[in-house]
């Protein structure tokens, strides 16, 4: 109880805390990073027009008026913008008037106060694999795709993003937030500002999170928190040619062997769901007193959250030497329907 009440005071005040000078926020980078139950990639591109930039200082409650003389924008212009984003389902209108951002936006401080919780949550939840290895292991094995690849070489795909985020993701909508991602344009996805500290090779605070590509037929799976590079650059010709010899390094997973991925999902489900479960109060407290919950919806709060608590339990797995590290250079995973 204590540790919770702390948490709790802290959270007050950073919710009471804001950032007054905008080029303060500015200064730092941010990365755009997604979660969609359908591989949906957002058709806005908030690189251009300054629309990361709007999305970030609305956040931190800047006025309309402060944000049209930082960038010396009209009327015209900034209400182009705004519509936009609010289009797109990217903000809202509050009873006030004003304008807020519905997405995750986590700065470095608040990142911490996350991770102060999550870290310990996604420790203990680390145990729910361990319990269930040998069974987890005895279903991969029964996976025509991976036959060849040792469990050890896909262990960060396997434990990381099937039994704990892509794959599991689906049954964590639907029985415990109970509700499909965000309506956002043309597709459904939660989507987050994460402050990146770690330069251009890491993820924004170590996260581990499913990334995706579309090329054509296919979509290309990266899972590390460690990003070295782009994604591989092949159009879906080449992409055709190359698994029709046979030799690719790249694996493609078929419809088929998707399917039993979600089965491997399956075995740690209800254990997962009971664990959060006890914890929705825990949950609902920490939203509640956060800076988020005049923003962002619950359902979205905790997805981010949950992607602390993975990365924890992750990394608690690659420590008790469940998960390879290594298997991490084996991170792109191919797929079509």
């Amino acid at each position: 109880m204590k540790k919770i009440i702390v948490v709790v005071v802290i959270l007050l005040f950073t919710a009471c805390s804001s950032k007054k000078n905008i080029s303060d926020v500015l200064q730092n980078k941010y990365e755009i990073r997604t979660i969609s139950n359908n591989f949906s990639i957002p058709a806005i591109d908030l690189e251009k027009d300054y629309l990361k930039e709007i999305l970030l200082l609305l956040h931190y409650n800047f006025t309309a008026e402060k944000i049209k003389e930082h960038f010396d924008m009209n009327d015209s212009i900034y209400n182009i913008r705004i519509n936009y984003l609010f289009g797109e389902g990217l903000i809202k209108k509050t009873s006030s008037g004003d304008f807020a951002p519905t997405c995750m936006i986590i700065d470095a401080d608040e990142g911490k106060i996350i991770k102060n919780t999550a870290d310990s949550l996604g420790r203990e939840m680390s145990g729910i694999v361990i319990d269930r290895i040998g069974k987890i292991k005895e279903a991969y094995a029964k996976i025509p795709t991976f036959k060849k690849i040792p469990f050890e070489n896909a262990s960060l795909f396997i434990l990381g993003n099937v039994l704990h985020n892509y794959w599991q993701m689906k049954f964590i909508e639907e029985k415990y937030i109970k509700s499909f991602p965000p309506q956002r344009g043309s597709g459904r996805y939660y989507l987050a500002l994460l402050q990146n500290q770690n330069g251009n090779n890491s993820e924004p605070f170590g996260l581990f999170i499913s990334r995706f590509k579309k090329i054509g037929s296919y979509t290309i799976n990266l899972y590390r928190n460690e990003f070295k590079g782009e994604f591989p650059s092949y159009t879906e010709k080449e992409l055709d040619n190359l698994f029709r010899t046979k030799n690719s390094t790249l694996l493609l997973v078929n419809e088929s062997d998707q399917k039993n991925l979600e089965e491997v999902a399956l075995i740690i489900t209800q254990d997962l769901l009971n664990y959060l479960e006890r914890n929705r109060p825990l949950f609902v407290k920490l939203y509640l007193n956060s800076v988020y919950k005049d923003q962002t919806s619950f359902r979205e709060w905790f997805i981010w959250f949950y992607q602390f608590m993975i990365t924890k339990t992750t990394n608690t797995l690659i420590e008790k030497g469940f998960i390879q590290k290594h298997s991490s250079n084996n991170a792109f995973y191919v797929f079509k329907k």
